[in-house]
C-alpha cells in the first residue's frame, strides 16, 4: 500500500541526521583528570547507554527541514513518544516485537492525496483513529526503529575528529562539561555519573538533542487488539 512507502520514508529522513560519525581523541581533560576530552566524551557515551532509560527530545534537520522528536527509550527495547514532521506528527509505540504507528489528521492527508475517494477515506480513518503494527525487524520501518534503537542513535558519537573541553554550564540546572567535536557541541554531566545530557550541530543536518528522564520507568502500553490493523 502506498502509505506505508510514504510513511516510512518521511521517518527514515527523520533519523538520518543524527548519525554517521567518526574520528579520534585529543588532549587531556580539565574536568575528568587523566581522560582526554575524547575519553571524557567516550565515557559519557557508554554512561548513558548504560542506563536503563532515557528519554531523547528536540530537533534535527534533513536539507533544512525540521523533524520534532521525543521518545522515551528502555534498554529493553521499548519505545514511545511522538514524531513532529512538517506534515503532522506521529505517535510511535514499539515493543521488542513490532512497531505501532497513529497520525494525525494533517499527516494522514497527505498519505492519502492521489488515492480513489474510497481508499483514501478508509486511509485516513485508520491512519488516525487506529494504530498500524509491523514487525520490529520490517525492513521498510528501519528509519522509525533506528530512533528508536539506542545504541544505534549513540554509537556513532565514540571517537570523533578534533575534541577538545570547553568550559562548563548548566543543562536544565544541572552542571555540565561542554565538549566540542566535528562540529558537533556535547554537554556532559559534571557531578554524579557523567552522562551524555545535550547534543547540538549547526547547518542544514543540524541537530538539537536533550537526553533526559535518565533510568526513569518507560512503561509501554501496547494497544488494544481491536484498535489495530494491519498492512498488506
Amino acid at each position: 500500500m502506498p502509505t506505508v512507502h510514504r510513511l516510512t520514508a518521511a521517518v527514515a529522513l527523520a533519523s538520518a541526521a543524527a548519525l554517521g560519525l567518526s574520528g579520534c581523541v585529543t588532549k587531556p581533560s580539565r574536568a575528568f583528570p587523566g581522560l582526554s576530552a575524547g575519553q571524557s566524551l567516550d565515557k559519557s557515551v557508554t554512561a548513558l547507554r548504560g542506563a536503563s532509560s532515557f528519554t531523547v527530545s528536540g530537533k534535527t534537520l534533513t536539507k533544512g527541514v525540521a523533524t520534532q522528536v521525543n521518545l522515551s527509550i528502555s534498554k529493553t527495547g521499548e519505545c514511545k513518544g511522538t514524531m513532529s514532521l512538517s506534515t503532522g506528527y506521529l505517535k510511535v509505540v514499539r515493543t521488542q516485537d513490532h512497531v505501532f504507528v497513529q497520525s494525525d489528521e494533517a499527516f494522514a492527508r497527505t498519505q492519502t492525496e492521489g488515492l480513489p475517494r474510497e481508499e483514501a477515506d478508509q486511509v485516513f480513518k485508520d491512519a488516525t483513529t487506529r494504530w498500524m503494527r509491523r514487525e520490529a525487524s520490517d525492513p521498510a520501518l528501519k528509519g522509525l526503529v533506528g530512533l528508536c534503537d539506542r545504541d544505534g542513535m549513540l554509537k556513532s558519537f565514540y571517537g570523533l575528529m578534533g575534541t577538545q573541553e570547553g568550559g562548563t554550564t548548566e543543562v536544565d540546572g544541572q552542571k555540565a562539561v561542554t565538549i566540542t567535536a566535528a562540529g558537533h557541541v556535547f554537554r556532559v554531566a559534571a557531578e554524579g555519573e557523567p552522562y551524555l545530557l545535550k547534543v547540538t550541530q549547526g547547518g542544514p543536518e543540524g541537530i538539537d538533542l536533550a537526553y533526559t528522564g535518565i533510568n526513569q520507568p518507560v512503561q509501554v502500553d501496547v494497544p488494544n487488539e481491536k484498535d489495530v490493523y494491519e498492512v498488506d
